[in-house]
């Protein structure tokens, strides 16, 4: 289990209604993200919605999904690794992926390929749940990139995002006691993760402690660098490395919320200085999972891969 060390995962509390853009309390926002995501790699948003009733609705839809008939989730397929259904193997939840989730169409689409007869329920709720955890993300970005001056480019990074919802859940199995998600980095830009009260999520600090995530309400999201964010941030992001483990009776059920850009990504010229020299090439996101993909050994797939990629 994740290591009691006494270290406290920061928290930032965001609220779209009471923060104005350029106020004091925006702009001490703006330097904890930035500190937290460079000190951790990760941090909790404590937001202004899902409401109580919300969150109680987004976990019926979910407990409603995963009692589908195997057969059904099968449906949910991808040629991509992890966009499409994934079943229950040893070191990963069971999971499945709606691309371009902040689309209403591709809710609606995925729903019909659940529920054939239709499930009006289940496509608004997930797909007004987007909607919230879709403009956490921006606002978690542009307070990012005020932080570091690069106001400019918030704009142009925004419009080359695509978002992939994944619906997971994580059980017991067969008796093993520690069920999850084992250690590693995504792939992603940021990742934004919901979930019920179950514990399980756990990070690995610069002193390789594992400290466990508990969401302190039930607006909490974690927020998770990725690689992507590393190579953007010309390293002064560090990419989180993370793993869930599950031992209660039981089953923890969770939205992650993954962020991928079209294009070119590079480092901002702003964020390379003699201090800070450039570590990676300009690289395209699409590739890199490709790449990733490419990995033959599964467990040599986390070794930096960014610098195996990209590196300068």
């Amino acid at each position: 289990m994740g290591s009691e060390t006494g270290i406290k995962i920061p928290i930032v509390h965001l609220s779209k209604e009471k923060l104005d853009p350029g106020s004091s309390a925006w702009l001490a926002a703006c330097n904890d993200i930035r500190q937290a995501l460079e000190e951790f790699s990760f941090f909790e948003v404590v937001y202004n919605e899902p409401s109580i009733e919300f969150h109680s609705e987004i976990l019926a839809v979910l407990e409603e999904l995963f009692k589908l008939p195997h057969e059904t989730k099968r449906r949910n397929t991808h040629p991509k690794l992890g966009h499409g259904y994934m079943g229950k193997v040893s070191g990963f939840p069971e999971g499945m992926g709606i691309e371009n989730a902040t689309n209403k169409d591709e809710c609606q689409k995925f729903t019909s390929l659940m529920w054939p007869d239709g499930n009006e329920k289940f496509r608004e709720v997930i797909h007004s749940y987007v909607k919230i955890a879709s403009e956490l993300h921006q606002m978690v970005v542009r307070m990012l990139f005020e932080s570091y001056g690069i106001k400019k480019h918030y704009e142009p990074h925004i419009n080359s995002t695509n978002y992939l919802l994944r619906l997971l859940k994580y059980g017991r199995s067969q008796g093993e006691t520690n069920v999850g998600f084992k250690a590693h980095m995504d792939k992603t830009f940021l990742t934004l993760l919901y979930q019920n009260h179950v514990k399980g999520l756990e990070i690995r600090t610069k002193e390789g402690e594992w400290i466990t995530y508990q969401p302190s309400s039930l607006s909490s999201f974690a927020v998770i660098a990725g690689d992507v964010c590393m190579a953007w941030s010309n390293d002064r992001i560090k990419s989180s490395y993370h793993r869930v483990i599950v031992s209660s009776e039981e089953d923890r059920y969770a939205l992650g919320l993954f962020t991928f850009l079209d294009g070119v990504v590079e480092a901002p010229e702003e964020l390379v200085d003699d201090e800070h020299p450039l570590q990676y090439k300009p690289f395209d996101h699409q590739k890199l999972l490709d790449f990733y993909q490419s990995y033959s050994d599964p467990n040599k797939r986390d070794c930096n891969i960014m610098k195996s990629y990209c590196g300068v």
